[in-house]
């Protein structure tokens, strides 16, 4: 995996305790409650951002956008992890605590998957921490994450692919609950600005000769 590649993905290991079980992301597929939305350009790429924030409800933060590559390509180049270590500065190591090829059955949805516990070691400033995070796969259609962290709060995430006419549709859409009161608005501008460098820089990686 070469740079450009992993951020779609890597930006959401800011846990430091994963959870057991099955992840259930069913309010993240549902509609949100007084979303927003906006078509965007990122670079030369169109991107659909859509959110919706409150105190009680927690943020919503979504991107959408299309590549121009059939789904199982797409697919095997956003769940590839072991080289997020060479590519995401700050990252000294990065560990497989678990991996299993089934998943527990979740209701209505098939249960070939694969399980995934993973360690990274995360240099913060002038500390080093250990985050944790679990993922559990349903190739080639999604991915799910669940992160907690009792400073932090509670957070989880759905990647979804579909096929598309001109390739494959790619929707990341997460959902955060802080543990403690913060300025929803900040929030919001780095999950933005996030997931859109990560949007535009897994488009770069198909786009470019020799980043695949």
């Amino acid at each position: 995996m070469r740079k450009g590649s992993a951020p779609l993905l890597v930006f959401l290991l800011i846990s430091a305790q994963a959870w057991a079980g099955s992840i259930d992301t069913s309010f993240i597929e549902r509609p949100w409650p007084k979303q927003r939305a906006r078509e965007l350009e990122v670079g030369r790429y169109p991107v659909r951002w859509r959110y919706s924030a409150g105190k009680q409800q927690g943020i919503f933060a979504g991107v959408r956008f299309e590549v121009p590559q059939p789904r199982q390509q797409v697919w095997d180049r956003a769940n590839e992890y072991r080289d997020i270590g060479q590519m995401t500065p700050g990252v000294a190591a990065v560990r497989y605590l678990e991996q299993t090829d089934t998943r527990p059955v979740r209701q209505g949805l098939p249960s070939h998957g694969a399980r995934k516990v993973i360690q990274v070691d995360v240099k913060i400033l002038w500390k080093t921490l250990t985050l944790t995070f679990e993922v559990e796969q349903e190739p080639p259609r999604a991915v799910r994450f669940r992160l907690v962290n009792k400073a932090l709060g509670e957070y989880r995430g759905l990647c979804l692919f579909e096929d598309a006419p001109s390739g494959t549709s790619v929707e990341l859409a997460t959902w955060l609950q802080p543990s403690r009161p913060v300025p929803v608005g900040l929030l919001l501008a780095v999950e933005r600005m996030t997931m859109l460098l990560a949007a535009r820089e897994f488009l770069e990686a198909f786009d470019t000769p020799g980043r695949l």
